[in-house]
């Protein structure tokens, strides 16, 4: 009974000896650590976590005193010399007669999770643009209305026809910033969630209703995968909806003649959004996007979220730093993986309940 508890865990278990030799791992040991078990099996523990001394260390005192450690950042090594972020969970094991025998570790691979704290880190620069912007918009628009009335009046003034035109464009071009001010203004504002009941794949189908005459004209095939078993999750439908009329017209715009785009929906596995150190974890759902662009350079891909950030003629740079925004509002992540020539892959993470 044990043993099928201890081979259908999905996260690595391995038993440690006094002499920090391993004495047995679980399967998923074996994916984690790219190894196969019996090669694990009676490897000194220095040789999956390299040069990490302070683990031994930990690992000697739960020997010793019998105390336990949870979330403790190591590195583990894979078998073809790469590692791999992971957190892990080191206590005692005990024999018949109540006496400390070794130790047991569990291992969780942590790499979905650095790799979303990444693309989180944009945020950061939201919050400092916020407070430049507030700062700024009344130094701003104070002097850009005196501007404004300044030249209404003497277009008023004047006869000349040619003279009347340069005001014009005068008074269009302070138009146009006082909207750039006020798009920024909006952008940092933090928005409050209307918190519904939402089925993801509504969202995503009134979005491709929308998208329909560009995706014809473009002649670009669709192709949807959802699982049919997702829950509703807790969202605000206005807000995601234009997260995914961004996602989805990204990947149109991105996506050349007789091209496709696929959609896919599932249940997150082996990643669960954990938004606060005290606050527990919270199962998500994935959404993908994958087009088949020409994809990215790295120095574009560093560059995604910052604001006004662009590649398009058109565009604000204001698209993705504010799908960001709204997904993390939500508790949620956005990972981007594109490369150059082979398309890119948008996967959305979002918790199925708020907190």
């Amino acid at each position: 009974m044990f043993q099928k508890i201890f081979s259908s865990l999905i996260d690595g278990i391995l038993l440690v000896s006094k002499d920090l030799r391993i004495l047995q791992a679980n399967p998923a040991a074996e994916e984690l650590f790219r190894c196969p078990q019996e090669t694990i099996e009676n490897l000194p523990l220095a040789e999956l976590f390299p040069d990490q001394p302070e683990i031994q260390n930990k690992i000697e005192q739960s020997l010793t005193t019998g105390a336990s450690y949870r979330d403790v950042e190591c590195s583990g090594l894979q078998k073809h010399k790469s590692l791999f972020p992971a957190s892990l969970t080191i206590s005692p094991y005990m024999d018949q007669e109540g006496s400390i025998e070794g130790a047991l570790l569990l291992v969780k691979d942590m790499s979905l999770l650095k790799e979303l704290q990444e693309f989180s880190r944009p945020l950061d620069n939201l919050s400092t643009l916020a407070s430049l912007a507030l700062g700024m918009a009344h130094e701003i628009r104070n002097p850009l209305g005196g501007i404004r009335a300044s030249a209404q009046l003497l277009r008023q003034e004047l006869e000349n026809t040619e003279q009347q035109e340069y005001l014009d464009v005068v008074i269009s071009e302070v138009d146009r910033i006082n909207r750039m001010v006020e798009r920024m203004m909006n952008f940092t504002k933090p928005r409050d969630l209307n918190i519904s009941a939402t089925n993801i794949h509504k969202v995503l189908n009134d979005i491709l209703l929308l998208e329909k005459e560009s995706l014809a004209k473009h002649k670009i095939r669709l192709e949807q995968v959802y699982d049919p078993s997702l829950p509703d999750i807790e969202a605000d439908v206005d807000q995601l909806k234009q997260v995914f009329l961004n996602l989805i017209r990204n990947g149109v715009e991105a996506t050349p003649g007789k091209g496709k785009i696929q959609l896919f929906t599932r249940v997150g596995s082996g990643y669960s959004i954990k938004t606060a150190p005290d606050s527990p974890p919270r199962q998500s759902i994935v959404v993908e996007i994958i087009d088949s662009g020409s994809g990215m350079d790295t120095a574009t891909m560093k560059n995604l979220f910052t604001p006004f950030f662009t590649t398009k003629s058109k565009g604000s740079g204001l698209g993705l730093p504010i799908s960001l925004q709204i997904v993390e509002n939500h508790g949620g992540k956005i990972k981007i993986t594109s490369e150059k020539g082979l398309g890119t892959t948008v996967q959305v993470f979002l918790p199925l309940q708020q907190k």
